[in-house]
């Protein structure tokens, strides 16, 4: 796992404002291992050493991972597919869904990348409910009511451009809603 891309991606979640304080989360894995943030930590300020670890059973084996992670944990067990998954409170993403407003595709970018976004209703952050909600979703792109968004990815720059397309998107839905009122 290349820890130094990993630091780098929570950098830019931070610095973009995807994340604020210690919110959010991000996690890789390779092979039957589970590389995550810890819990509480600011990922702007993240170090190479600070990575957790856990096991696919979730047996930790260094750090202590983030509190979601029996969201990470849930996803990759059931999506083969999914290497990367990166949990964020995107401004935009999340106040739309405090609304009960959806995000639409409204340019090439958001068909192309996101294709499709599911949706969970509201749980308790780090509960097993939502790990369960969001790890029935089969798509990429998944709005948490009230809290957040999570983008899954074959690697970890293919979760962030979700994140990034995301916001853009939703951006952009909020600003139609406004010039269409």
């Amino acid at each position: 796992m290349n820890k130094k891309q990993f630091v780098e991606i929570c950098k830019k979640l931070y610095e973009r404002k995807y994340v604020v304080g210690s919110g959010g989360n991000v996690s890789v894995r390779e092979g039957d291992k589970i590389y995550l943030t810890p819990t509480g930590s600011i990922l702007g300020f993240l170090k190479e050493e600070d990575i957790a670890e856990m096991d696919l059973d979730g047996n930790v084996i260094k750090g202590k991972p983030t509190s979601e992670r029996n969201l990470h944990l849930m996803i990759y067990r059931k999506r083969k597919d999914v290497n990367a998954i990166i949990h964020t409170h995107s401004l935009t993403s999340t106040f739309l869904s405090t609304i009960n407003k959806e995000i639409e595709l409204l340019t090439p970018e958001g068909k192309i990348f996101l294709k499709k976004i599911g949706y969970v209703d509201y749980f308790e952050a780090g509960s097993l409910k939502l790990a369960e909600k969001t790890a029935e979703r089969d798509e990429d792109v998944i709005i948490l009511k009230n809290h957040g968004v999570v983008c899954l990815g074959k690697d970890l720059i293919d979760a962030y451009i979700k994140v990034e397309v995301l916001e853009e998107q939703a951006k952009l839905t909020l600003l139609k809603l406004l010039v269409n009122k």
